[in-house]
């Protein structure tokens, strides 16, 4: 398995265990990603862990993680991985929203909050289904598949201008919390694999 392949096999599969429980019945996965979304729009602040497999053109993330807060205007601190040439950078990174330099699109309040593209994706899910549940991070989770059309997908990361195939993880306890998200890019054309996306979101405040 290529390094790459193998580290983010490793981060995907970290917070999840055991195998998923689909005996049911569960709750209709449009209640729950609903619920989860309304939930999610009073967070303000979130420890996040994400991993990228593939490359998606003017994207070039590989693995971020860190803390993110709408507090003190809008601050994000952690360590990135990003693709640089044929080899890759790691480096700590602490930005606030007004930079200069960062753009308006990677703005934490471009993600959290009421109006944040986190809150937008989970609204724009289509043909939600509760698949099972499965232990992530150590609590009972209800995982809901189901699509996101280009529309949504591309106000949420502009590279991205293609329906995608996403899995979301609610919280199973009340009130529903978004947990984890999984998204799958079709390739733009077939001699390429396609592009898996995978964010993990704990410690929400």
């Amino acid at each position: 398995m290529p390094r790459l392949a193998l580290l983010l096999a490793l981060l995907l599969t970290a917070g999840c265990t055991g195998s998923p429980d689909t005996r049911g019945p569960f709750p209709a996965g449009a209640d729950l990603v609903r619920e989860a979304a309304t939930s999610f729009a009073s967070v303000r602040s979130v420890r996040f862990a994400a991993g990228v497999n593939g490359v998606l053109p003017g994207f070039p993330l590989r693995q971020i993680e860190g803390d993110a807060t709408l507090g003190d205007g809008g601050t994000a601190t952690g360590t990135a991985d990003v693709q640089d040439g044929d080899g890759h950078t790691k480096f700590p990174f602490a930005v606030r929203d007004g930079q200069d330099s960062l753009p308006d699109e990677y703005r934490v309040s471009a993600f959290l909050g009421p109006q944040g593209a986190l809150k937008r994706l989970l609204e724009g899910m289509t043909d939600a289904k509760t698949e099972g549940r499965e232990n992530v991070d150590g609590a009972p989770a209800l995982r809901v598949a189901g699509r996101v059309p280009a529309t949504v997908a591309h106000s949420v990361l502009p590279p991205i201008d293609a329906d995608l195939n996403v899995k979301v993880w609610v919280s199973d306890a009340l009130p529903r919390r978004f947990v984890r998200l999984w998204v799958q890019i079709p390739p733009p054309d077939n001699h390429l694999s396609p592009v898996m996306i995978e964010l993990s979101l704990t410690e929400q405040r």
